[in-house]
């Protein structure tokens, strides 16, 4: 375990203590989905909400916009660009100390539902957010300084269509884990190409404008945590052994009877969130399934009740890893107070070779570009930005096919431009920085430029 205060209060106890103190009312739930008062069980269970049945639509939405209501300094909404295939739109919230303020802190993505009738991932997702917001409300220790040196991203329903119809797929009759772009092929329920879905490209949007050290998507119902690749073919990924322990330590917690292994180990399959998102942003990317013991009922008892305590302590895993120095880099430097850094590469990505309609075998290209903000706001000018290695693993599917087992990385820097808030760029500087560096940038021109009068 990473954690170094093994000595404190047990997070159940700490939660309901901070409860009592609170006074925080249970979310009501609209008795066509079977409200009911917190119960004994649920207490027991450690639920944030009080909850006793699954959510609607509307309770999400709710439950979000009431997070983001009675705590404006630690929770703001986020909305996603894309609206559904059925105009809905897919809602989320970020969680931090001092929440509004441009810090440049690691972040931890974490979303529910990529299948919309996999319920209990959305409800973990959801009660997790409501879990740190109070305790970190409450004067939690522990979660404040968590959320001093990291942000937390939570989208508990992602795939909106799916889960309002109660179904996997989108409305477009897709899979929308089958259809991120890279290694993606034109199965059943892969859609019509790689990212076509609205519901992946708000995806595609969260991770690639987010510097996120670990990004977790919620699933049902095995007792496993997966990391990438998605085939055997590709081999390994670069960081194996950094995926694995993770992937290990958060299967202990749920524990005995759950696995950590590539994903391809359970079973092979193309096209899902975990394996774009390592190899275009080289930030953690887990698969977490969750499932009561052979023979034992599915409820809501069984898949969310009695797994939230192991959940709570599986995020807050997360958490410290995405907030652990080793596990991201570190772009500083001073620039003048008032103007815009942003980092920005774009490269290349493959899907699988298939069928094209010219009677060719080849990949279909698509471009990956990621790009993020921060402003200088401090005083001095000073900044430390937490950002993923510049340096990318180089994946499996290339122009020419599928090339397994590398071990390489493509030494890509990030373009850091310092601009102007009308977006005039001052100077761009290429940054090369590594997992677990620090690389200190000379912004010397724009301090000097910045403060000129323009003509």
């Amino acid at each position: 375990m990473r954690r170094t205060d093994r000595s404190r209060p047990s997070r159940r106890t700490v939660l309901l203590a901070a409860a009592a103190v609170l006074a925080v009312p249970a979310v009501a739930v609209p008795a066509a989905v079977g409200a009911a008062e917190p119960s004994p069980s649920a207490a027991a269970a450690g639920l944030p909400s009080g909850n006793t049945a699954y959510r609607t639509l509307a309770d999400y939405e709710a439950d979000l916009a009431e997070l983001v209501a009675d705590h404006p300094d630690l929770v703001k909404p986020i909305t996603l660009p894309y609206p559904t295939t059925s105009g809905r739109t897919v809602r989320g919230v970020e969680i931090s100390t001092n929440v509004d303020a441009d810090d440049g802190k690691p972040v931890f993505v974490d979303v529910g539902m990529h299948h919309g009738n996999e319920f209990p991932s959305g409800e973990l997702t959801m009660e997790f957010a409501i879990d740190l917001v109070e305790r970190a409300a409450a004067g939690d220790p522990y979660v404040t300084g968590l959320l001093g040196r990291a942000r937390v991203v939570v989208v508990p329903v992602v795939n909106v269509d799916g889960f309002v119809r109660a179904r996997r797929q989108t409305d477009t009759n897709t899979d929308m884990n089958r259809n991120y772009g890279m290694g993606w092929l034109p199965i059943t329920t892969g859609g019509a190409a790689p990212w076509s879905e609205p519901e992946t490209r708000n995806m595609e949007w969260l991770l690639s404008t987010r510097q996120a050290v670990v990004f977790n998507t919620q699933h049902t119902c095995i007792q496993v945590v997966l990391y990438p690749p998605l085939q055997l073919e590709a081999g390994p990924a670069q960081d194996v052994d950094r995926l694995h322990a993770l992937a290990s330590e958060v299967a202990s917690i749920y524990g005995p009877g759950y696995d950590a292994l590539p994903s391809a180990e359970d079973y092979e399959t193309t096209g899902e969130a975990i394996d774009w998102a390592y190899y275009a942003t080289r930030g953690l990317a887990l698969t977490t399934e969750t499932c009561p013991d052979a023979g034992v009922e599915r409820t809501y008892q069984t898949q969310v009740l009695d797994v939230y305590d192991e959940h709570r302590e599986a995020m807050l895993t997360m958490l410290e890893t995405a907030a652990d120095p080793a596990q991201y880099a570190v772009i500083a430097g001073k620039g003048p107070k008032g103007a815009v850094l942003r980092i920005t590469k774009a490269f290349d990505m493959y899907t699988s070779p298939y069928l094209q309609p010219d009677g060719s075998t080849r990949p279909s290209s698509f471009t990956s570009t990621l790009t993020s903000d921060l402003d200088v706001d401090s005083r001095n000018g000073k900044f430390e930005w937490a950002v993923n290695p510049s340096y990318r693993p180089i994946p499996a599917y290339q122009e020419d096919g599928i090339h397994g087992f590398q071990t390489g990385f493509y030494e890509e820097p990030w373009i850091l431009t310092c601009e102007r808030p009308d977006g005039t760029v001052l100077q761009t500087v290429p940054v090369n920085v590594d997992l677990g560096e620090r690389v200190t940038v000379d912004l010397e021109e724009c301090r000097r430029e910045f403060h000129q009068a323009r003509p």
